[in-house]
């Protein structure tokens, strides 16, 4: 018997204006030329991220801040924390130092999550897309995965297609939603558009 195993998307998305998020790409990610939303491991040795922000009074830290998609997750150690629970072996992590810039206050409580590996399953036909002339995706209107049941995709993983979106299984989606993790946003495929 084939159990239907449900896949959601993924998005680093603020709930309100005041979330704290991270806006340009940070020095150090450009110096190196760093992308972090590939699904390709970084080889560099890498110690230390540091990323500069600026906190208004109003704004406050969630467990993922909203940052340049080429930085990938930047996420706290709760969220860490839930990903170790379920054995996630697929993700990279490297320290950050946020760096606040008119405080100069130091904050180390979180990582770069390089989510590694990508998996090609867009169902093309069922899915509405607009597409470059290359064929690859520029405008997602629905989204349809083509998951193979038998296939183990792990928790986590990122579309060959489009490898910024990043595909989440039924139980680490179950795990952020107990833990009340801000900072993501969470979509039935067939409802995200993009």
């Amino acid at each position: 018997m084939v159990i239907d195993i449900m896949h959601w998307v993924l998005m680093s998305e603020r709930s309100d204006e005041y979330e704290l998020s991270i806006d340009g790409l940070p020095p150090d990610i450009e110096r190196l030329d760093l992308y972090f939303d590939s699904g390709n491991r970084i080889t560099d040795n890498v110690d230390t991220i540091d990323v500069p922000y600026e906190l208004y009074p109003e704004e406050y830290f969630v467990d993922n801040i909203i940052a340049p998609t080429r930085l990938g997750l930047l996420i706290n150690k709760k969220v860490k924390a839930i990903f170790d629970s379920l054995d996630i072996k697929n993700i990279q992590y490297l320290n950050v130092r946020l760096l606040e810039k008119n405080t100069q206050s130091i904050n180390q409580n979180y990582y770069i999550a390089n989510v590694v590996g990508k998996y090609a399953c867009v169902d093309k036909e069922a899915s509405k897309l607009e597409l470059f002339d290359d064929g690859d995706i520029q405008f997602i209107n629905k989204l349809v995965l083509n998951i193979n049941n038998g296939k183990d995709y792990g928790h986590i993983f990122r579309l060959s297609e489009f490898p910024s979106i990043l595909i989440i299984s039924d139980l680490l989606k179950t795990a952020l939603a107990q833990n009340n993790v801000a900072g993501f946003k969470i979509y039935k495929p067939e409802l995200f558009s993009l």
